[in-house]
């Protein structure tokens, strides 16, 4: 559960991911593609471009979460986007998991229990809005 001390985790925790986006933008695809080769067909070539907007999106959806219409807005936004290259629920458990390599490569030793704990919250309820109203099967 996101509840709000989870949220203020995720959220303080966000310039030190800014920080580390560059680095942490290609390494999510790799952790990404052992976890589930298959989903490598629904990506260009181009993963360094692909992988900053995917952490800055995340970024920006985790400063959001306090603003439900604008989290609604950007949650739908995205649900379109996917759904339009073949994205379907089930990628998101893989994706979530690694997220959640990612930031703790990333971040090392400052992504306690307790701050990956927020983000699989975070996460977790992020992937739940985009599969609910993007109608993803």
């Amino acid at each position: 559960m996101l509840d709000d001390d989870r949220k203020r985790l995720v959220r303080d925790s966000l310039d030190l991911v800014r920080e580390r986006i560059l680095p942490a933008s290609t390494q999510f695809y790799d952790n990404l593609f052992v976890l589930a080769p298959d989903l490598r067909r629904l990506f260009r070539t181009d993963l360094a471009g692909q992988g900053m907007r995917f952490m800055t999106t995340l970024t920006s959806i985790a400063e959001l979460m306090d603003d439900p219409a604008e989290l609604a807005e950007e949650i739908d936004a995205l649900a379109r986007a996917h759904r339009g290259i073949g994205v379907r629920a089930e990628h998101f458990a893989p994706m979530g998991a690694a997220l959640l390599v990612t930031l703790g490569e990333t971040l090392g030793p400052e992504f306690t229990c307790e701050l990956q704990a927020a983000w699989r919250a975070a996460y977790d309820e992020f992937a739940a809005l985009m599969i609910e109203r993007g109608g993803f099967t």
